[in-house]
């Protein structure tokens, strides 16, 4: 067999699994993919709409928390981040749409030329296989259209909505009329600010989640080109030191593996000169019988989640070999750890891989900036009406529950396929308050310093100072959303800033990989976040005294109805959170504003080290993310193609070695393979390393 080239990605979810199957769409290149979780064995948490939120700390979520967040109460906030083979796809809510024109625009105007939203567009369209409402008395009263014009119709994702609408939603949406809000008809043509039913990542068949893998693996896994591997932990990239950072590859946590130094792994030749490792833990307990040589999901069949806390950490250590050339490492591990696993590299700023006592391979100050999230705030008035079900009658109603259940094994129909969020408002200030000249007023008297983290680089503050011009036209242009309104169709209003001038950082305190990153959004650091919400609060009590929902009889729970404006700002103080889009970690920006990927996602200093996932984002868009991480990646997927122009060999070879002589059960010795290399080990050869945290039997 030959080979063009060789890819590597680490990470399985969005941007991991679409990169991977774009990539091998080519047969002469082969790709190995890396996921430090387990693939998901259909749980109904997983595969069902209507429980989204069920996977939020199961196995399947890295279970990641802040720092305490001192500008809001003192205490830390979690951060779901999915971790499995479809990654945050697993446990999302599922929500579709790409954010606005400007959003994109933006991208151009932080340096990034082709990022606009004309030249995203057909890796968006690309992406998904949208299936329009087919009723039209349901397309009428929820005022959902579709403008084909930018939806595929042939992509992996299967796109649609749910086979059920809570009724609340139309009056939701009649009272986001009553005080101005106009309805954005289909919210993924580039204009989102209004009223809008969002469509879902929804298998319109079967009324499943259509995840990351279920859509871009699944379909493919027979390539004989495409190897994965879950329960594969990185914890290193490593450098060709024959040039500076030239070539690139990963490596394990264990101090003497293939090419982390001075020695190379046991009954391995050292080899350092024009060779990329990637080191590996592994986690999870590999399949009783390994009869095939391809790297397929190893480890997810016998996976057992109480297994994770109390099996030995044990480290056995396994040995990829890599003939011919490696044309590129993917970092896809999300905008938590794919800047972790730079710094773990020798890539980052200067003084915090000092402090770790890791040895400087590129002073790249970005790493681990610029982290900013949605920072959302909940606000609750239950509806006092019996009369229309809610999400609540799963809870309240055993009766109810029993016939949803029912109606979605019988005929996939019924409120089972659905998410309790299908109504949603992305309102822009001048919507909600007469006053929506003061946020970007406040913002402007701001310096670019002002609220940024103590110690920023210079570069870094550079970036940010355009971005906050950016921000500030976007909140202050009547036609741009400025907010989210999440309706839960219970009385559950969450709302969730859509332009964060807050920004934080993450970092790492020491040198063991396995450690978790040290994540700190710094939420509510910038004070105009809070007078964001604080209007978008104001503007929800107003909305639940219109007419229309106040046939609902809502009760003002939380914030009273007499709350001062102080108090409001406690709430949220007290109840800030993520929205579960962490972003701009490793930014796409030029070097000289604080960027760490070029607009071809080589990082600076290197020259086959890329990232792909919503690290990369230098600002967040008005949307939630799947949709943009799905059209980055797609999109990254071509810019990676037109790189691969020439041409080496490489192959693909799965042996582990031992660990220990006396335990047979332990993985046995790698024997390396290679259509095109001699059996002597050359400098042509890049190894991969693995090592398991976990004893691994067979």
């Amino acid at each position: 067999m030959t080979a063009a080239d060789g890819e590597i990605v680490v990470g399985g979810g969005v941007a991991g699994l679409t990169i991977a199957s774009r990539l091998s769409e080519d047969p002469d290149t082969n790709v190995l993919l890396l996921e430090a979780g387990p693939a998901d064995e259909n749980e109904l948490f997983v595969n069902v709409p209507g429980m989204i939120g069920d996977g939020i700390g199961s196995i399947f979520d890295w279970n990641l928390s802040t720092v305490p967040q001192s500008a809001l109460d003192g205490n830390s906030r979690s951060i779901p981040q999915g971790y499995g083979l479809g990654g945050g796809s697993l446990i999302n809510g599922m929500l579709w749409n790409r954010g606005e024109v400007g959003d994109y625009d933006n991208f151009v105007g932080l340096g990034n030329p082709g990022w606009s939203w004309n030249d995203t567009m057909p890796y968006f369209i690309r992406s998904e296989s949208y299936h329009p409402i087919t009723s039209l008395e349901i397309a009428v009263n929820y005022s959902i259209e579709a403008n084909m014009s930018v939806h595929g119709t042939t992509g992996p994702v299967n796109v649609s909505f749910a086979h059920w609408f809570w009724d609340t939603s139309t009056l939701l949406f009649d009272a986001l009329n009553e005080l101005g809000v106009p309805t954005a008809y289909d919210p993924n043509e580039g204009q989102i600010a209004g009223a809008s039913f969002l469509p879902l990542s929804l298998d319109p068949v079967d009324a499943t989640r259509s995840d990351a893998r279920r859509a871009y693996y699944d379909p493919v896994a027979d390539r004989p080109n495409l190897w994965v591997s879950t329960g594969q932990h990185a914890t290193q990239v490593l450098f060709d030191g024959t040039s500076t950072k030239d070539d690139a590859t990963v490596t394990t946590s264990q101090g003497n593996s293939v090419g982390q130094g001075t020695s190379p792994g046991p009954g391995i030749p050292g080899i350092f000169g024009g060779t990329t490792t990637l080191n590996v833990s592994q986690s999870g307990d590999v399949p009783s019988s390994l009869t095939t040589s391809r790297l397929r999901s190893l480890l997810h069949r016998l996976w057992d989640a109480t297994k994770r806390a109390t099996l030995p950490r044990q480290v056995s250590q396994q040995l990829l070999r890599f003939s011919g050339r490696l044309a590129s490492i993917i970092v896809a591990a999300g905008a938590l750890h794919s800047p972790q696993l730079l710094m773990m590299s020798g890539i980052g700023p200067a003084s915090v891989l000092q402090n770790s006592t890791i040895p400087v391979n590129v002073d790249l100050p970005g790493v681990g900036s610029n982290l900013h999230d949605h920072g959302q705030v909940w606000t609750w008035y239950p509806y006092n009406d019996s009369a229309y079900p809610s999400p609540m009658d799963f809870f309240d109603d055993p009766t109810f529950a029993e016939n949803a259940w029912t109606d979605y094994w019988a005929n996939r129909t019924g409120p089972l396929t659905s998410g309790a969020f299908d109504g949603v408002a992305f309102p822009a200030l001048a919507f909600i308050t007469n006053g929506s000249t003061a946020v970007p007023v406040a913002a402007s008297n701001q310096t670019a310093s002002q609220y940024l983290p103590p110690g920023t680089d210079p570069t870094v503050l550079l970036g940010y100072a355009q971005q906050l011009e950016l921000l500030i036209n976007a909140l202050a242009d009547p036609t741009r959303a400025s907010y989210e309104i999440i309706n839960a169709n219970d009385g559950a209003l969450t709302v969730a800033n859509m332009r964060p001038l807050s920004r934080g950082t993450v970092t790492i305190n020491s040198s063991q990989p396995l450690d978790p990153p040290v994540i700190d959004p710094r939420y509510g650091s910038n004070p105009v976040d809070a007078q964001v919400l604080l209007a978008a609060i104001r503007f929800n009590q107003r909305l639940i005294a219109t007419q229309s929902l106040s046939q609902l009889n809502p009760i003002q729970m939380y914030p009273a109805a007499d709350a001062t404006d102080e108090d409001i700002l406690q709430w949220i103080n007290t109840h800030m959170q993520t929205e579960y889009h962490p972003a701009g970690t490793c930014a796409m920006m030029p070097l000289g504003l604080g960027g760490v990927v070029s607009p071809e996602l080589l990082v600076y200093g290197t020259s086959n080290l890329r990232v792909v996932d919503s690290s990369i984002i230098p600002m967040l868009p008005a949307a939630h993310l799947q949709a943009v991480v799905y059209g980055i990646a797609e999109k990254a997927a071509d810019i990676i193609k037109a790189a691969n122009s020439s041409t080496a060999s490489l192959t693909f070879a799965y042996d582990p070695l031992p660990t220990s002589s006396s335990d047979s059960r332990v993985l046995s010795p790698v024997v390396a393979t290679s259509t095109t290399a001699a059996d002597s080990v050359d400098a042509s050869t890049t190894y991969v390393t693995v090592v398991a945290t976990q004893t691994v039997y067979i």
